[in-house]
């Protein structure tokens, strides 16, 4: 049986690894990336403020072992992680409008706990129900914005969705 196995003018028996395959009909969301479980990920814009903002605000920069960005350059290798930064950040060219420095727009991928994520949707959850309170017309005498024959007709627009 070992000399059948051995002969030459067998063919070679080969199993390829299954390759993800993304049809062409489909689009292809050039900043779509994997969950980090516990974390909410977002892409910041490049600029200096907007950075130093974000990381005050408890956002991290997710590095590029720990997710990889969709390919769409010409001569990107599949196996590469789709990341455009030199350094361990990931991050992406972002469009064609040029920054102060005329360098393209840079985007990168930043992270913050899911906790303090949701905390903050809450809190802003909390600013917009409060300001669509305002314009239904709120408690009386709080505004003027809606005149007292109509404050009826408005009671059940703004709600909050659940």
């Amino acid at each position: 049986m070992q000399a059948v196995k051995d002969n030459v003018a067998n063919p070679i028996q080969t199993t390829m690894p299954e390759r993800e395959r993304i049809p062409m009909s489909l689009p292809l969301l050039k900043l779509a990336v994997p969950d980090i479980p516990g974390y909410h990920l977002h892409w910041m814009r490049g600029d200096a403020a907007r950075i130093a903002q974000a990381t005050r605000a408890g956002y991290e920069f997710v590095d590029a072992d720990e997710v990889n960005v969709t390919n769409t350059g010409l001569a990107d290798d599949a196996s590469q992680s789709g990341n455009s930064d030199l350094g361990s950040r990931v991050s992406v060219l972002g469009g064609s409008t040029p920054d102060q420095q005329g360098q393209p727009e840079r985007l990168y991928l930043m992270k913050i706990r899911q906790e303090w994520w949701e905390k903050d949707q809450a809190a802003l959850g909390d600013k917009q129900e409060a300001m669509a309170n305002t314009l239904r017309g709120g408690a009386p005498g709080e505004n003027a914005y809606i005149p007292q024959a109509n404050k009826a007709s408005v009671q059940n627009m703004f709600h909050k969705r659940h």
